[in-house]
């Protein structure tokens, strides 16, 4: 499910694009060259889609309002082509061709250094296989005694090296003139760069480093800061001093803002008639009114977006049922299968400890406290009792466990039928059949 605008309100970053804009508004004033953000978040949360909706943002928005000329880029995508600035070029010139504008100087431009790159592999291979790349065709047709005899130019590394920065300063002049004589900023947005191979990675900051280091363009790396210092120590050591290294290509490092409580609830609320409850595809066995257990649990977990889809996706599979069985879930093994789907993916020891039946009552006590706070403790504490999630002692009894990790609540001891009415057994051992039920979804079974 792709939400791909700000209004839709799910992520709550509107303010925190508002920000960025003033700040890149202000900020490019004080680099000599290109200025260039680090957007520094962690693998799925949700960089991508802040992108997207920033893009859709900036694009639709009124005539006449002074709005940058945004250029989105996937660099995982490009890695295959094993040059990021021909990458970075072909996305600028289809997108100012979109636009009806002309960009002849900038193609004669690249076009001169694509040409001069491609001869200088050509002769280089030249000179190991005595075949000449373009006009392989034709030399496959000929005798060997005729290739043995074919002589090719082998200019010297000098001449090599001056050309090919002649050809490179040439593309870097048109670039500066290009952004120059644009109306407006010029944004490039680059995503996936964490995804990259190591060597891609590099040399993509490189390009951005000494090709495009000119004054009116504005580049916001996406990525995971953590994936990328282990890409730059592949290549160049383990010693490498990462955050002096980084700081030779970035001026400024944000993260994104973490979800509050509401943005996690209106996220939550989008994802239910999506993954659980679509119209013709699938039935859901949960009443709905049990959501919000699933937005406690993924607010105190602090699960990424990409994490809530996969609880999500989870649920939906689990409790996918015929249509005459939708809604006929018991309310209890609704909540303790929700809770085991969010520890799966944001807790997975837990997880695998609550289905085996090892946490001891004042461990599990100790858990709930400090993911959920002691508002709430006795409650879902209550949950794991009577549904079978932690280690007790034989025929021990329920006000027995509340006394030992110190919960004295009578109106949840005189609750206790409803509880095992909720679980829909008298046994315990609930959370076991959940934790088999999804541990038998992820091995396909």
């Amino acid at each position: 499910m792709k939400i791909s605008n700000f209004t839709e309100g799910a992520f709550g970053l509107e303010s925190f694009a508002t920000r960025l804009e003033e700040f890149i508004s202000v900020e490019h004033q004080y680099v000599e060259g290109s200025l260039v953000i680090a957007l520094s978040s962690s693998f799925g949360s949700g960089k991508t889609t802040f992108l997207d909706m920033w893009t859709y943002s900036l694009e639709h928005r009124e005539e006449g309002s002074r709005t940058p000329l945004v250029i989105s880029l996937n660099a995982w995508e490009s890695d295959y082509f094993g040059d990021p600035l021909f990458a970075i070029i072909s996305a600028l010139i289809n997108k100012v061709q979109t636009e009806g504008k002309s960009v002849e100087k900038l193609i004669s431009a690249a076009k001169d250094f694509a040409w001069f790159t491609v001869a200088i592999g050509n002769q280089i291979a030249g000179k190991f296989t005595e075949i000449d790349s373009i006009a392989a065709s034709e030399f496959a047709e000929q005798k060997n005694d005729k290739r043995d005899h074919k002589k090719t130019l082998q200019p010297d590394s000098f001449s090599i090296f001056e050309d090919r920065k002649n050809a490179m300063l040439s593309l870097k002049n048109a670039i500066q003139i290009f952004v120059e004589e644009y109306e407006t900023q010029v944004l490039f947005l680059v995503d996936e760069l964490d995804r990259c191979r190591p060597d891609y990675a590099i040399s993509y900051l490189e390009t951005i480093k000494h090709l495009f280091d000119v004054k009116g363009a504005v580049f916001l790396l996406a990525a995971d800061r953590h994936q990328l210092a282990c890409s730059a120590k592949k290549a160049f050591g383990a010693d490498l001093k990462f955050n002096e290294y980084y700081r030779k290509f970035i001026h400024r490092e944000i993260s994104l803002p973490k979800m509050s409580h509401d943005n996690y609830r209106t996220l939550a609320l989008k994802y239910v008639p999506y993954y659980l409850k679509k119209e013709e595809i699938r039935n859901c066995c949960m009443k709905m009114d049990s959501v919000s257990n699933i937005i406690d649990l993924i607010t105190a977990l602090e699960l990424t977006p990409r994490q809530v889809q996969e609880v999500f996706r989870i649920l939906g599979h689990i409790f996918e049922v015929s249509a005459k069985d939708k809604g006929s879930l018991r309310w209890a093994l609704a909540v303790g299968s929700i809770m085991m789907a969010s520890l799966k993916v944001g807790h997975p020891n837990m997880f695998n400890q609550f289905g085996m039946q090892t946490v001891k009552p004042k461990e599990g006590c100790s858990f709930l406290k400090n993911l959920l706070g002691d508002e709430k403790i006795n409650w879902w504490f209550t949950l794991l009792v009577t549904g079978g999630a932690l280690q007790t002692k034989v025929d021990q009894q329920i006000s027995d466990i509340y006394a030992e990790v110190g919960i004295s609540d009578s109106n949840l001891l005189q609750n206790t039928p409803q509880w095992n009415a909720g679980w829909g057994h008298s046994s315990t051992s609930r959370f076991a059949e959940i934790f088999r039920k999804i541990e038998h979804l992820s091995k396909w079974n």
